[in-house]
């Protein structure tokens, strides 16, 4: 379970005012829009959305208090099934975590709305995954859910599953349970938006006399890349529709090649005398 105090760098007793001014300090620092790191934004904002609103605080201090999502199990399922209903906000416009921890407003009293995470791979984000998880409820009963991470799912995102929370208080309707998804980074892949960036290592001979490479998307599909002569550091080539599906339209993103420039270093004599050779030539047409 994700110590959202930890995250803003504030201690249990931390007055809002304090927890708001961690959070605005964090949230410049990382923003996207400033050059920050997206995942890191949104596990500040995500943790400042449950902890200046005093419910969500206190169920998810509850949550702390019981071990709860400390003890999931994980499970490869037998397939996936889209299941749009079970959204919430976090995928729609405004701020993706309006309100994905609290009671639904203004609807007939139950009881609480429990939260759990899950984990998932970059490649599992982009083809969709289905899991089995098993936590433990407030009244000490165990839970059974089989959770559908669907196809283009971000860093943050929550699924909701109405009656599958808490069930303490008797006569009255169960809460809602809501499953934050977590993405685990791929070194070889970034992801902004719906399109996926990746890089493509080539020497400084190969930027000069231009080259052929081939780069693999996600979806295992191999793409030939010419590189003409004279390239420069990132330079950038866009398939279409070999990036993250839209979750809410289906419509795939880029994947976007990068071109970078690597110097290798040369320890060999002989080598390095002749590539001294090719620099004076080229000094002599440039």
């Amino acid at each position: 379970m994700t110590d959202y105090y930890q995250t803003l760098g504030v201690s249990e007793n931390a007055s809002p005012d304090e927890i708001k001014k961690a959070y605005r300090s964090l949230a410049n620092k990382h923003h996207p829009d400033k050059g920050g790191d997206q995942a890191k934004f949104k596990d500040i904002s995500v943790a400042y959305d449950t902890l200046s609103d005093a419910q969500k605080k206190a169920e998810y201090d509850q949550q702390r208090q019981f071990g709860g999502g400390q003890s999931f199990n994980f499970g490869g399922g037998p397939g996936f099934d889209p299941f749009g209903h079970m959204f919430t906000g976090g995928f729609g416009g405004g701020h993706p975590f309006g309100d994905i921890f609290g009671q639904m407003r203004g609807q007939m009293r139950r009881n609480r709305d429990l939260n759990i995470q899950c984990t998932v791979s970059f490649a599992d984000s982009f083809a969709g995954k289905q899991l089995e998880a098993n936590y433990r409820l407030p009244s000490g009963r165990n839970q059974n859910v089989v959770i559908n991470v669907p196809a283009g799912i971000t860093h943050g995102d929550t699924i909701r599953y109405n009656g599958l929370g808490d069930d303490s208080i008797p006569n009255m309707p169960r809460g809602n349970l809501n499953v934050t998804i977590l993405v685990t980074p791929d070194p070889r892949y970034e992801r902004r938006g719906d399109d996926v960036y990746t890089k493509v290592n080539i020497n400084p001979i190969e930027a000069m006399i231009g080259c052929r490479k081939n780069v693999t998307t996600l979806a295992g599909t191999v793409l030939d890349l010419e590189v003409r002569p004279g390239v420069e550091t990132g330079v950038e080539f866009a398939s279409n529709g070999n990036g993250f599906p839209n979750v809410n339209t289906g419509v795939k993103g880029r994947f976007v090649s990068v071109i970078n420039i690597r110097t290798p270093k040369v320890t060999d004599l002989k080598l390095v005398a002749e590539l001294q050779k090719l620099n004076d030539e080229i000094n002599k047409i440039s």
